[in-house]
């Protein structure tokens, strides 16, 4: 599978640092933009949050460089139209700068197959793997939603087996690069204020993209978000009202059956920090689960929103690559 990667903030870094050793996927171009070629192995050798093991880089003419025999081109450009990226072979391309998000400004890239790392502003499809992946019928440029939305929908597609009347969450969400360090003069947005020292209100694309992967639930699974002081994790705070009366313990007994790499139960009483660099985007936690009403159920549901959803839209990239390569041989 030959891909790129449009920009290398958080989400392209970490997708980089997920696949650089797999086999299966050759990394053939990356859009680095405000970074220069030679600052590329300090930029992945070292991290805040993330600590993975050291690469040496050897740089060649042409802005290409060479890690584990990989021979990867790099541009510096804010223009998708100057990209050639199928003059370097890239048939797959992992869209993570958030500017390109509708499929009309998505395909001024010149690849076959793109996958946006947000939720789209326009009716581009919508897939979650663990939700709703078996729906992916060939689509050019496709979204793969939001971190928050990864980690409730596995949820919510899973515990629909009891038939869900309707939800409601909030999600404590990590600090962002959107974010500021001090307060700023833009007043729009209540992130403006320092995320330093401030627990802030914010909205969640997560509710119009619930409604897409689940239409029959469309308008019944409504949240907000909260932003705090962490640099990294996230956890979603959920009540699940089901049509029928439902015992916690059902529910727990029913997770501990399932056997996926997508959705767990955890019992050893963690905190957010625990679950950095995990790649499962919905793990449940035990001990939060209350049974609220006969048919109403509160849980905590924890997810790295950096790393899980980095390997969330891997692994539905090579969903797409097996598909397509299916259909077509």
């Amino acid at each position: 599978m030959n891909v790129g990667i449009n920009g290398f903030g958080r989400i392209g870094k970490c997708i980089f640092l997920q696949i650089i050793d797999d086999s299966s996927v050759n990394i053939r171009a990356i859009n680095i933009n405000n970074l220069d070629i030679m600052d590329f192995e300090h930029y992945i050798n070292y991290d805040s949050i993330h600590k993975t093991k050291k690469y040496s880089i050897q740089i060649e003419e042409n802005d290409y460089i060479k890690i584990n025999e990989k021979r990867i081109k790099i541009f510096k450009e804010k223009d998708p139209k100057k990209i050639d990226w199928f003059n370097e072979g890239v048939e797959y391309l992992f869209e993570t700068t958030g500017k390109f998000l509708t499929t009309k400004e998505a395909q001024k890239h010149n690849a076959n197959f793109i996958l946006m790392s947000a939720p789209p502003k326009d009716t581009t499809p919508i897939f979650c793997y663990g939700a709703n992946e078996n729906n992916y019928n060939g689509e050019n440029v496709v979204s793969g939603a939001s971190c928050t939305t990864n980690c409730i929908a596995p949820l919510i597609k899973y515990l629909n087996k009891f038939e869900i009347d309707n939800a409601n969450f909030i999600t404590i969400h990590s600090a962002t690069p959107s974010q500021s360090v001090s307060d700023t003069a833009n007043l729009s947005k209540r992130t403006y204020r320092s995320i330093l020292n401030n627990i802030i209100l914010h909205t969640t694309g997560a509710s119009k993209s619930l409604d897409i992967i689940f239409p029959e639930l469309k308008n019944k699974i409504i949240g907000n978000s909260v932003r705090v002081p962490v640099s990294n994790v996230s956890m979603v705070d959920i009540n699940i009202e089901f049509k029928k009366n439902i015992n916690k313990c059902k529910i727990i007994d029913y997770i501990k059956q399932v056997k996926s790499d997508i959705i767990i139960l955890n019992d050893l009483r963690l905190v957010s920090s625990d679950f950095i660099g995990t790649k499962i985007p919905t793990i449940i936690d035990e001990y939060s689960i209350t049974q609220l009403t006969p048919n109403k159920i509160k849980m905590a549901v924890w997810y790295d929103n950096e790393w899980s959803y980095s390997s969330q839209i891997i692994k539905l990239l090579k969903y797409m690559f097996n598909y397509n390569y299916t259909a077509n041989n």
